[in-house]
């Protein structure tokens, strides 16, 4: 509820738009939002996750992005838990198609790839890196050529990590 209103907020003090064509090009950014884990190795409760991205926007349609994210979910530890292992950070690279519903709002859709690193519930036991593949939704308001703001939903497949984000972006 509370990403709903800042976003409400942010969307109230916006200015006005400027119109301009379209233009490829670089640009940065950054996420904030809650991960959640369907572990038997880590507690499955909501985590805060933050984590950013550079890509690179070909057409209004098209882009490509190297993201990633922090994890942190609190281990099972203990003389009783079971051995193996939880997701902590997650780094990879992910196609963007875009859809622009008016100058201002546009739905998009993300596929990617990356490597989440995997956690040892024992100190006895090595950490390990995972390829994982990543889907995810979302929709992005933005203030003008340079600056916008979204929200999206993200789904790690291998290591069953569900990412709600809001997010900023700077296109140069």
């Amino acid at each position: 509820m509370r990403l709903f209103i800042i976003a409400a907020a942010a969307l109230a003090v916006a200015g006005p738009s400027f119109a301009a064509p379209f233009e490829p090009g670089v640009y940065l950014g950054a996420t904030a939002g809650r991960a959640s884990v369907s572990s038997k190795y880590a507690d499955n409760s909501s985590d805060i996750s933050i984590g950013g991205a550079i890509g690179y926007q070909y057409t209004p349609n098209f882009g490509f992005d190297v993201y990633t994210r922090s994890l942190n979910f609190d281990p099972f530890r203990g003389l009783f838990a079971e051995a193996g292992y939880y997701p902590e950070r997650t780094y990879g690279i992910a196609a963007q198609g875009t859809v622009p519903l008016n100058d201002r709002f546009s739905l998009f859709g993300r596929a990617g790839v990356g490597r989440t690193s995997m956690h040892a519930t024992r100190s006895n036991m090595p950490d390990r890196d995972e390829t994982d593949p990543m889907v995810g939704v979302g929709l992005s308001y933005a203030f003008n050529r340079h600056w916008s703001i979204g929200g999206d939903f993200s789904y790690l497949t291998k290591s069953e990590v569900s990412l709600y984000s809001f997010s900023a972006r700077f296109n140069f």
